[in-house]
């Protein structure tokens, strides 16, 4: 059965390249029952044996992409096979679940493993959208907020999202660590002292001092600086 296959292991190719790419290559050799895309690297699952040592005796070390590098290829070591293996809907519902008990529940999700050179705001709002009313979606180099309006939109868009695909990539979902957009894990740091308010620095030789200057600034109020609160305006959709 395909469904029992050692998947072969396929790396070291450039993170932007797109799985049909992989899933193209692979079928030279016989029929591919699937490809799971990562960043830098796939599990390729081939439905005859045959083919598959095929594919990883010609493919190992055949420069690929456009900046030529050697794919390493070879059968998947049995800690990947177990990692890979469970990726019916069933088991994805329930790590999902499992990862929701574990998290403090925020309107805002934090979305990673997506390709980040083809995917485009868009694509994220088009994903997203079916599971309660956007506030905003910010994409931020690899990873990227999505914010509702509701908790309970924001639960059930987790626990439908995760592990499924955007772009051809398996995405993973959790909550954010803040509404305000914190990855999890991560809060927001106090700031350093040196950062903290001051006078206005002396750059030296400027103009000499007022004789009144001192008694002036004694009696100014310290400025106090606060940092910004984040943008939450109504979700307009994006331009991109």
């Amino acid at each position: 059965m395909s469904s029992a296959m050692r998947p072969v292991f396929c790396g070291n190719f450039e993170y932007d390249a797109r799985q049909s790419e992989i899933e193209r290559m692979f079928a030279k050799f016989g029929k591919v029952d699937r490809v799971d895309m990562k960043t830098g690297f796939a599990f390729v699952y081939m439905e005859d044996e045959r083919d598959a040592e095929d594919a990883i005796q010609d493919l190992d070390n055949v420069e690929f992409g456009r900046q030529r590098r050697p794919l390493r290829v070879e059968w998947a070591k049995s800690e990947s096979i177990r990692l890979q293996q469970g990726d019916s809907a069933i088991k994805r519902r329930e790590d999902a679940r499992r990862s929701i008990t574990k998290q403090r529940p925020t309107k805002t999700l934090f979305v990673v493993n997506f390709d980040p050179i083809n995917t485009r705001t868009r694509d994220l709002e088009r994903h997203f959208e079916p599971y309660g009313k956007l506030v905003r979606v910010q994409i931020r180099k690899n990873f990227a907020f999505v914010q509702y309006e509701s908790q309970e939109e924001a639960t059930k868009a987790l626990e439908s999202t995760h592990l499924s695909k955007v772009v051809d990539r398996v995405i993973s979902v959790e909550y954010a660590a803040r509404e305000n957009g914190d990855p999890p894990g991560r809060g927001r740091r106090s700031p350093s002292p040196r950062h903290r308010s001051r006078g206005s620095p002396d750059y030296g030789g400027g103009r000499p001092r007022s004789p009144y200057s001192r008694h002036r600034s004694s009696r100014s109020p310290v400025r106090r600086y606060r940092s910004r609160s984040p943008d939450y305006r109504p979700y307009s959709g994006s331009r991109h």
